[in-house]
C-alpha cells in the first residue's frame, strides 16, 4: 500500500524555503550595501553622486572683478589713501595692518569695523573707478586672496581705497620696507576673467 505526502506539509516546506531564500538573499545585500559604505566613508571608494552644491568659498572665486584701465600701470603706494575695516570677529586687526601701512607711508584716513559686519574672505580692496589703479598697486602689498571691487557708492573720482580685512585674513602682507620696494610705472596685469567698466575721469582732470 503506496503512502502519499501530505500536500500541506509539502506548501509549508516550499514556503519555508522560499522565505529563506528572500531573506538570506536580503542580508547578503544588505552586507553588500555596508561594505561598499565603509569603502566609500574611507575614501577608499569614490563618491558615485556629487550633487555638486557649491560652498561660500566657491561664490566667491566666481567673483568678477573690474578690468583696469587700458595701458594701466602701478601708482606711488605712498601716495594712496586708504581707509582699513575689519571685517572679522578679531579685535585690532584694523589696527596693526593700518600701522603697517602708516610705517610705509600711505594716508590711513579711517580705522574701524566694516558697516556691512563681517566679510567672509582673505581681503576686499574697494574704490571708484578712479581709483582702480591705486587699489591693484595696493593689491601687491597684500600676499593673500585679494579681491578688488568697484564701490558704486563713492565718488567716481575719489582715489581712495578702502581695505576690508575678512574672517579669513592672516596678516599676509609685506612689511613696511617690503612695501617701499614697490614701484610706481609698472604694467598692471588685470585678472582673468574681469568685467570692463567705462572710463573714469583722471588723477589730472579731478586735480584742475
Amino acid at each position: 500500500m503506496s503512502s502519499t505526502a501530505d500536500p500541506r506539509a509539502e506548501y509549508r516546506r516550499r514556503l519555508r524555503h522560499r522565505q529563506t531564500t528572500i531573506i538570506g538573499g536580503m542580508a547578503t545585500g544588505l552586507a553588500f550595501l555596508v561594505i561598499i559604505c565603509l569603502l566609500i566613508w574611507a575614501n577608499i571608494l569614490p563618491v558615485p553622486y556629487d550633487p555638486g552644491f557649491s560652498s561660500e568659498k566657491d561664490d566667491k572665486e566666481k567673483l568678477v572683478q573690474p578690468c583696469p584701465l587700458a595701458e594701466a600701470k602701478t601708482t606711488d603706494v605712498s601716495s594712496i589713501p586708504v581707509n582699513v575695516y575689519n571685517g572679522s570677529d578679531q579685535m585690532g586687526l584694523a589696527t596693526g595692518v593700518a600701522d603697517v601701512l602708516s610705517d610705509s607711508g600711505l594716508t590711513v584716513a579711517n580705522t574701524t569695523d566694516w558697516p556691512k559686519g563681517e566679510y567672509d574672505g582673505e581681503i576686499q580692496l574697494t574704490t571708484s573707478q578712479a581709483g582702480l589703479a591705486n587699489a591693484y598697486t595696493l593689491s601687491r602689498v597684500f600676499t593673500g586672496d585679494t579681491v578688488v571691487q568697484i564701490d558704486e557708492t563713492q565718488d567716481p573720482s575719489d582715489l581712495t581705497v578702502s581695505v576690508v580685512l575678512g574672517n579669513d585674513f592672516k596678516n599676509e602682507m609685506l612689511s613696511a620696507a617690503e612695501v617701499a620696494q614697490i614701484k610706481p610705472g609698472d604694467p598692471i596685469t588685470a585678472p582673468s576673467p574681469c568685467a570692463q567698466v567705462t572710463s573714469a575721469p583722471s588723477a589730472a582732470a579731478t586735480d584742475g
